[in-house]
């Protein structure tokens, strides 16, 4: 939702119809929508057949690809059944109807490649942040240092690792885990006093967290290109994150950050333990990567990604 109401507010006519939760149950039922005629339709590929009108252009984005086997064996029963018998065919009917396929990330690109008989090209845009909101902070001095998890805390983000990770760091090193958008599927660990909850918070107040934490934690499993990590490169933060999935397109390791394997403790707190003890190289780290988003992942460069797809369509 962060991606499209970008669009709308950067994009004349480009308007957001947002749609409950609930309706990924049933996709079907949204043909009983009122109709709402429109030249070109953008939606996510598990949406597009019940959404797009008839002699509406359809163009579909997969933000990330939940079909494959690895992010399929993470859901409950009931949520494989949904997906191979809904989800599935939605996305594949999707792929046969739009004009353009679009991903936010060269990974995901190649797992729908790998998943599906292609015959359109897919087109990479990358998902951009506002660089004039999220930006460093004039200064971060104060004596403890603040490790950030940023996300939905649920176990395909990692956050089972949160409490051994913080239960082994030093005097003076705190570590904060936000609580997430949602009140269902999520894996809350018990906050302790080196492990602090953080509440919901707005776009605009996130860009004060990052401002005052000093290493962005990030343990996923799967991404299709994380706005926690870029929103934190652009203010500066030094990242420490799994080496999977579209991660490696972000954080370089070594100068943005450390990327450690998948669910490997003792290489998270190897690196979250260098980067607290050395305050030059958590600036170091951060100043590349504030560079690093102004070079490729400003939010005009996805914006004018979009703007030439649906400028092709017309």
């Amino acid at each position: 939702m962060i991606v499209h109401r970008s669009l709308e507010r950067a994009i004349p006519h480009y308007h957001v119809d947002p749609l409950s939760p609930w309706a990924g149950l049933l996709p079907p039922l949204l043909r009983l929508r009122p109709a709402r005629g429109c030249a070109i339709t953008h939606a996510q590929p598990e949406l597009g057949p019940w959404v797009a009108h008839r002699d509406s252009t359809l163009v579909t984005t997969f933000h990330s690809y939940s079909l494959d086997r690895e992010f399929l064996a993470a859901m409950s029963k009931k949520q494989r059944v949904l997906h191979r018998y809904v989800i599935a065919p939605a996305v594949d009917a999707s792929l046969n109807q739009a004009k353009w396929i679009t991903t936010v990330s060269n990974f995901t690109a190649s797992l729908v490649e790998q998943h599906h008989l292609m015959r359109k090209r897919i087109v990479v845009i990358k998902n951009g942040v506002d660089e004039t909101l999220f930006k460093p902070a004039s200064s971060r001095r104060r004596d403890s240092v603040h490790i950030l998890f940023s996300g939905n805390p649920r176990r395909l983000k990692g956050s089972h690792h949160l409490q051994a990770v913080a239960a082994h760091l030093p005097p003076g090193v705190l570590m904060q885990y936000t609580t997430g958008l949602r009140n269902s599927g999520v894996d809350l660990p018990a906050p302790t006093t080196k492990l602090i909850a953080i509440p919901r918070r707005t776009q605009e107040q996130m860009v004060e967290l990052y401002q005052q934490s000093d290493i962005l934690f990030f343990p996923t499993r799967r991404e299709g290109l994380s706005l926690a990590v870029l929103e934190a490169m652009a203010c500066g933060l030094p990242i420490v994150a799994t080496r999977c999935s579209s991660i490696p397109e972000l954080v370089e390791h070594g100068k943005g950050g450390f990327l450690f394997d998948l669910d490997n403790r003792e290489q998270m707190l190897e690196y979250l333990l260098r980067l607290a003890r050395d305050p030059v190289l958590r600036r170091e780290m951060g100043d590349y990567n504030r560079e690093r988003i102004l070079a490729g992942f400003t939010l005009r460069k996805m914006v004018d990604g979009y703007r030439e797809v649906f400028a092709a369509c017309t």
